[in-house]
């Protein structure tokens, strides 16, 4: 009963941080297509972590934990951060043609407030990362709750109509998984899949 409770408080904890989340990642969208978007998103500061596995759903959990701790004080400021959205995680293949391994980064968006003052994080496994403006960002949006197999079908479906729409220089090798929502939000969820331009 006992680590049930103590569950239950975590989990309570998880949602009034991301309900109250109220920063997002500024873009700007730049063209508007059928079935997808082009945005334009400024450099900004996330901190982030890394996972390795054969799927997002089999990692997902531990990174989001660090980086969740990281926010609630394991910093060496011991300070709180607001939740921000969206939760991206970059996806790379594994290195070697036989490897079933992907690369996983995980981040939260760094507060505008903290900026030119960055908390280091306490755990070695977390890290500041400057991510750079990205010009041309092509996004694909969809509800619910996703999981790799959402993720894998959507980029598929992305990358047919972007290919059928004659775009260039857009790398398929890599991609980003977005969502924007508590896990206890159940209506209007929204995840993302991003491909971007070279």
């Amino acid at each position: 009963m006992y680590y049930r409770l103590v569950t239950l408080a975590c989990l309570l904890k998880v949602f009034i941080t991301l309900a109250a989340a109220s920063e997002s990642a500024p873009y700007d969208v730049t063209n508007s297509y059928e079935t997808y978007e082009e945005r334009h998103y400024p450099a900004r500061k996330w901190v982030s972590t890394m996972g390795f596995g054969i799927s997002w759903d089999a990692v997902q959990r531990a990174m989001f934990d660090r980086l969740f701790n990281y926010i609630d004080g394991q910093n060496e400021m011991g300070i709180k951060i607001d939740m921000t959205s969206p939760v991206t995680t970059f996806v790379q293949p594994g290195d070697g043609p036989d490897s079933e391994l992907f690369n996983f980064t995980m981040s939260f968006l760094i507060p505008e407030v903290h900026i030119s003052d960055t908390p280091v994080p306490s755990n070695s496994e977390v890290f500041i990362e400057e991510r750079p403006d990205l010009p041309s960002v092509l996004v694909r949006q969809f509800p619910g709750f996703a999981h790799d197999v959402d993720f894998i079908r959507q980029a598929a479906e992305l990358a047919s109509d972007i290919q059928a729409a004659g775009e260039e220089n857009i790398n398929m090798d890599t991609c980003y998984l977005v969502g924007y929502d508590s896990p206890f939000d159940i209506f209007n969820r929204r995840n993302e899949i991003w491909f971007i331009r070279n």
